[in-house]
């Protein structure tokens, strides 16, 4: 049953049209990511786990799990990596739409955080994290305050934890961690054995169409990604292998 905080799909997105954003973004773990393309759609948490398919834990869960968000899909209207200069917490994959992905079918309505709800408490209500004016979210988003603008996600929780990839689905950014780690007794980028791995799944799944690009490729400048990754390279890789891992189980 809709409520006030289920949001009218078509006036965001004529918001998102007068602020110049034209893409909704999606970030995730190599491993997950490889589920969603072999699906062929963006899954929720849940509907992962109940159809036994793979993905790795995300910081985010337990919360997810007690604020009944579990299965929803989340979208942000930034590209996190490129606007703090840093890397996306929940992984180097990430999904690029067009936001007319808003106008379709696909979509029944939308739900818009007032902060990330892994900062959420159960002494707070709905009306602390959610918005339920598309005005009031419009007077607030991107004037300028990053760090409030960062907590703003769509989530899209009517839609049975399925959101197919085609026909909005228009790129896939791949961060480059500067990594070599030893594979097959060789010293080898990370970067060029996770970019195979990905255009292989890419194009078992019929994505070959989709562009690709590979953050970072030869230089960085003014990220601290590369050196953020390199930390996890040294000790415990564990981090590392979740984040870069095809299967981190193995």
């Amino acid at each position: 049953m809709a409520t006030e905080f289920d949001l009218d799909k078509n006036k965001l997105f004529e918001i998102f049209r007068e602020k110049g954003i034209e893409n909704l973004y999606h970030a995730n773990t190599i491993a997950t990511s490889i589920s969603f393309l072999n699906e062929k759609s963006l899954l929720s948490r849940k509907f992962v786990l109940d159809n036994n398919l793979f993905q790795t834990d995300q910081y985010s869960d337990e919360k997810d799990k007690k604020f009944g968000i579990w299965d929803g899909i989340f979208l942000d209207a930034m590209d996190i990596h490129t606007v703090f200069n840093r890397r996306n917490k929940y992984g180097p994959v990430l999904f690029s739409f067009s936001t007319e992905l808003l106008k379709s079918d696909l979509v029944n309505s939308v739900r818009i955080t007032r902060v990330n709800p892994v900062h959420w408490n159960s002494t707070q209500s709905e009306k602390d994290w959610y918005y339920s004016d598309l005005d009031e979210f419009k007077n607030n988003y991107k004037k300028g305050n990053k760090l409030k603008d960062v907590g703003s996600m769509l989530i899209l929780n009517d839609i049975n934890g399925k959101l197919p990839l085609r026909p909005f689905f228009n790129k896939l950014i791949l961060d480059n961690p500067n990594v070599s780690v030893n594979y097959n007794e060789h010293e080898t980028y990370l970067s060029d054995i996770i970019a195979e791995k990905i255009l292989e799944v890419l194009t078992k799944n019929k994505f070959e169409d989709i562009p690709k690009h590979l953050r970072h490729k030869n230089s960085l400048v003014n990220c601290i990604c590369w050196s953020q990754y390199k930390n996890f390279n040294r000790g415990d890789l564990s981090e590392l292998k979740k984040l870069f891992h095809p299967n981190p189980v193995k």
